[in-house]
């Protein structure tokens, strides 16, 4: 044997080495991470496939739906569809490109479902389970629609429950049409995708008298039979700051709010020289959470997504005699107690938001809500807002 085909040999050999070698690496070390790989065509092959179970509102309307279609080798791809945009920020979106939003991942587990063995042999998709949220579409849309062309949110809890019963962020986007349209909401300095009932943070500004007031109470001290009256300097002396930032952390404000969607955490003010305990900032979420607990004895429920029998999980923020004192206090319009006000952003170049926050029926509370608008003083439209979506909730 040549010493030529000796060396020919050993290529061949060195080269059969090195491709069995790069074959086990990719198929047996990087295996796991390349099934997962986003631009993986199998996957996303094998994603189009399944038959996500629907999201439904409390009353068993859809709110989002999978719909077939065909696709290569006439097998049946789904398409992912959105009836309402009333509840964009409520239900998020499905992506194949953006992955999820909303309660689409908050319940991608269930909605996605299992293929079990059998399915497997019968060649049948894989089919998840439908999810009955506790948000009413009615009054979202009526919400929807009375926000209009106001930047700004409304969201509405149940008292005994803590179910989320309404959300509405403004402005919106259109999930149908999410893929096409990204780059522009992205962009947009209106933030679409934010959901400014549990991310936007807003100065409390006058009910910031509300907070105090529940400071005063809880610490004992006697406070004015009519608080709108006295100016918030001389309403909040007796408490202190420290005391009022006490009186923050105890009602959550400092804290994410528990609920599963994406939610921000109050904002303390600095009280150096240019905030005030008006400048407190927070959440609509943090603020109906805190109306809830005035209406509900001292209790403040967590939110809850997902309809259901049970009571949600309940935290006793004061005792049911400050709860009263607070209700007695509270004026009520129209059968809704609510505490109104305005808020100046520290930011310069912002206009004044307004805020109305409350309960109804005033008398026997059942919901509590939030209100924002953004950039404008407008409490009749605040108002008007709170009163056509409130009766929609109510019996």
């Amino acid at each position: 044997m040549t010493v030529a085909v000796i060396r020919l040999m050993r290529a061949l050999l060195l080269s059969f080495f090195v491709v069995a070698g790069a074959l086990a690496y990719w198929q047996v070390i990087q295996a796991p991470q390349l099934v997962v790989r986003a631009d993986n065509p199998r996957l996303v092959q094998a994603e189009r496939q399944i038959q996500r179970g629907r999201l439904l509102d409390r009353s068993g309307m859809v709110l989002a739906y999978s719909a077939p279609e065909h696709g290569p080798g006439n097998v049946p791809v789904f398409h992912r569809h959105y009836p309402e945009t009333a509840t964009a920020h409520l239900v998020g979106y499905y992506s194949l490109r953006y992955g999820t939003g909303g309660c689409e991942a908050v319940f991608d587990s269930i909605l996605r479902g299992k293929r079990n063995r059998l399915e497997e042999l019968l060649h049948r998709p894989q089919r998840g389970e439908d999810v009955m949220l506790s948000a009413d579409l009615t009054a979202m849309r009526i919400a929807d629609t009375e926000l209009g062309d106001h930047i700004g949110t409304f969201i509405a809890l149940d008292i005994a429950s803590g179910a989320l019963l309404a959300m509405v962020s403004h402005p919106s986007y259109e999930p149908n049409r999410l893929d096409e349209t990204w780059e522009d909401l992205i962009a947009d300095p209106s933030a679409p995708l934010l959901n400014r009932a549990t991310q936007g943070i807003y100065p409390v500004g006058d009910l910031a008298r509300w907070i105090g007031l529940a400071g005063l109470l809880s610490a004992g001290i006697t406070t004015p039979s009519r608080p709108s009256e006295v100016s918030l300097a001389v309403l909040l002396a007796p408490l202190s700051r420290m005391g009022y930032v006490a009186t923050a952390h105890q009602l959550g404000f400092t804290q994410t709010p528990p609920i599963a969607l994406p939610a921000s955490s109050g904002r303390l003010p600095s009280f150096d020289g240019r905030t005030t305990e008006r400048d407190l900032a927070v959440t609509p979420l943090h603020m109906a959470r805190f109306a809830a607990a005035v209406a509900g004895d001292g209790q403040m429920p967590v939110p809850v997504l997902q309809h259901s029998t049970e009571l949600a999980g309940m935290e006793r923020v004061f005792s049911e005699n400050v709860a009263h004192t607070l209700r007695a206090l509270t004026p009520a319009y129209d059968g809704i107690a609510s505490w109104i006000g305005v808020a100046l952003p520290v930011e310069t170049g912002r206009a004044s938001l307004t805020w109305l926050v409350g309960y109804a029926p005033a008398t026997h509370p059942q919901v509590a809500f939030a209100l924002v608008l953004e950039d404008e003083e407008n409490r009749s439209a605040a108002m008007s807002i709170a009163r056509r979506t409130m009766a929609a909730l109510l019996p």
